[in-house]
């Protein structure tokens, strides 16, 4: 059985709730339009649970850019 998905743990992972969420988004919608899921998951399993347990596997993550505004 897969072990459950608990918020607390992906916030461990992304501190930030709102980064978080767009991350999980924008992979969601990645695996929606066929791209290849980077660990095991339940047939049950949505996208966006799928994106949850490739961050909680460290498989994707994000950084932030620095852009210069105005150069």
């Amino acid at each position: 059985m897969k072990k459950e998905i608990i918020y607390d743990e992906l916030l461990e992972k992304i501190p930030n709730k709102y980064i978080l969420t767009i991350v999980s988004g924008q992979r969601a919608r990645q695996i929606g339009k066929g791209e290849p899921i980077l660990t095991k998951y339940s047939k049950k399993d949505t996208d966006v649970k799928k994106a949850f347990r490739e961050i909680l596997a460290d498989k994707i993550g994000y950084e932030i850019a620095e852009e210069k505004v105005g150069e």
